[in-house]
């Protein structure tokens, strides 16, 4: 995304993403044989679309813009923060020590991040990340959401309408940001498709099989891989620094994230006297 951004816009890309991931994606429930059921769940399917991944890609896509790829990595990590928060309200999740622990760390890791750099933040820098948070807390209030109102839906089938249902919503907006195609490099062209294809696509396939092996909230334990990886590919890919602060608001971001996903125990096991 953040390669592929100057050259598409943030508009052009988000669309051309979901309308080929949503017509594979699509194209695979179909051969599995899966039902859709759109009579049933069309208006849970569209809210989806347009506030879990429309929305959420705009302002990540956007904000890359400004801030760099290691940064909206590590600020995406943050959705058990806000998916606990929208639980503990919307369906009485009780918020334990342990998550409330990792909340705080959570959000004082968030402060690192933003705060400790050599040179500090500038007010767009500030804004852009504000998106990125933003977007994150979309995706967790929507897990929730999914939650509530898709519970007897196929995942499969939730993953491939709700793309396709994004893809149409976004299509009226896309003449206003249109490029000139064919002015566009060819390695713009992979990173959309590596976007469409191997990030949405082919994860997304590999995340709901992962779903029905061992669970949604183990599943879930696969985003605080996502800074590790953000960062990784930023420095090897687009020469962005590896700064003490980014490394020091990671440590503490996954940590509260461990925390509010269970992975860290509340107590220590006692010890032998």
């Amino acid at each position: 995304m953040r390669y592929a951004v100057p050259h598409f816009g943030a508009v052009t890309m988000i669309t051309l993403r979901v309308v080929i991931a949503g017509l594979a994606l699509g194209a695979f429930v179909l051969l599995l044989g899966e039902r859709f059921e759109w009579p049933k769940y069309w208006r849970a399917y569209l809210f989806v679309a347009v506030i879990g991944l429309d929305v959420p890609f705009l302002l990540i896509a956007q904000a890359l813009k400004t801030i760099d790829a290691s940064t909206a990595a590590i600020l995406n990590s943050l959705s058990p923060l806000f998916a606990a928060i929208v639980a503990a309200i919307w369906i009485r999740d009780r918020l334990t020590p342990a998550k409330l622990g990792g909340i705080a760390l959570s959000i004082f890791g968030t402060a690192v991040l933003v705060g400790w750099r050599p040179v500090p933040m500038s007010g767009i820098e500030l804004l852009s990340s504000g998106m990125s948070i933003l977007a994150t807390g979309l995706y967790g209030y929507i897990i929730v959401f999914t939650k509530v109102h898709l519970k007897g839906a196929s995942p499969m089938s939730i993953s491939a309408a709700t793309l396709l249902l994004a893809a149409v919503a976004l299509l009226p907006l896309a003449p206003s940001q249109a490029p000139n195609l064919l002015a566009i490099p060819p390695l713009a062209w992979l990173a959309l498709l590596g976007l469409a294809f191997v990030s949405t696509t082919v994860a997304f396939i590999f995340y709901y099989r992962l779903i029905a092996d061992v669970g949604p909230v183990k599943a879930s334990t696969v985003t605080l891989l996502v800074p590790v990886f953000g960062m990784l590919w930023g420095v090897i890919f687009l020469g962005e620094p590896l700064t003490a602060g980014r490394l020091a608001g990671c440590a503490i971001i996954l940590s509260g994230c461990a925390l509010i996903l269970g992975l860290v125990p509340a107590r220590l096991p006692r010890t032998a006297a």
